[in-house]
């Protein structure tokens, strides 16, 4: 494994942002929940998809914080808030939009797999519930597939904003309150081929470390070329192993799993149940070798 955490390690270093103070006017129906402020911290991680590379032109990264006091107790507030809405108009009941310092540019997002997040924005904000984050894309998007690059563009009709609503409810996590967020960027759901045409429709989840739990460790041989998949009833994830075969799986809730390697080239699959995952620890498999 410590091969893999040094990459952990590099990936987190590869970007880094400096935050800055950017408050926003609070509005006057709004009774702030304190006087305070807090840091937040936004991450990047990637669940993998059989492409060479995905460049994603990332320009800004903003969070919709919904200060108002009387609104702490019900999480249901905003869930019907349009995201063409913002705090210059006055059905926007339910929060103010914050610009984040980023580190802006194309990242390649296959390069943020089996755990190696980066930095993507932080800043400032008013103490509050988080109830969005939305992602500012630029046009400098592409892959690559087969050694050849492709153009990648916005799905018809997509704007160039990508909005992604956090609600606690659904995380069993409280991660509207969490001074550290991360994306978990779904490459396969995001990209769709039409017409001979790549086009990119954006599929991202939200998790915080402290509130999930990671699965990691080896399959082998290289030349069985596997797949990690890891499920149960309410969660899943996936991985590509390196070319040592270490894969990691992040951002899963607490529960029992069954983690399933997909072998291929007249490998045989191989199924492990009973895979308990805890909040906040790291579960780490045994060594599996794939038989052909």
């Amino acid at each position: 494994m410590k091969n893999l955490k040094k990459r952990v390690l590099y990936g987190t270093m590869l970007f880094f942002g400096v935050a800055v103070f950017m408050a926003a006017c609070q509005k006057q129906n709004d009774v702030p929940s304190n006087d305070g402020t807090k840091n937040l911290a936004v991450y990047l991680t990637d669940d993998p998809c059989n492409f060479d590379s995905v460049f994603i032109d990332i320009r800004y990264v903003e969070v919709k914080i919904d200060t108002s006091r009387k609104h702490d107790d019900d999480d249901s507030h905003g869930d019907n808030d349009d995201d063409d809405d913002d705090d210059n108009k006055h059905r926007d009941n339910y929060g103010k939009w914050d610009t984040l310092t980023v580190t802006a540019g194309v990242y390649n997002i296959l390069r943020l797999r089996n755990g190696i997040d980066t930095l993507l924005a932080s800043g400032n904000i008013p103490a509050g519930k988080i109830r969005k984050i939305r992602l500012t894309l630029g046009t400098n998007n592409s892959l690559v597939i087969g050694g050849v690059t492709k153009p990648l563009l916005l799905f018809p009709g997509t704007k160039k904003y990508v909005y992604v609503k956090i609600h606690s409810k659904d995380e069993d996590d409280d991660i509207q309150n969490q001074s550290a967020i991360w994306l978990d960027f779904d490459v396969c759901k995001s990209i769709r081929l039409s017409n001979g045409q790549y086009y990119l429709k954006p599929f991202l989840k939200t998790f915080s470390k402290k509130k999930t739990g990671r699965v990691e460790g080896k399959v082998l041989p290289r030349a069985a070329s596997p797949t990690v998949t890891i499920f149960n009833t309410a969660d899943s994830g996936f991985a590509i192993p390196e070319n040592d075969g270490e894969y990691k799986i992040v951002g899963l809730k607490e529960g029992t799993y069954t983690l399933k390697f997909k072998g291929s080239n007249g490998y045989f699959d191989t199924t492990l149940s009973n895979i308990i995952v805890r909040k906040n620890k790291e579960t780490e498999i045994r060594t599996i070798t794939l038989r052909n």
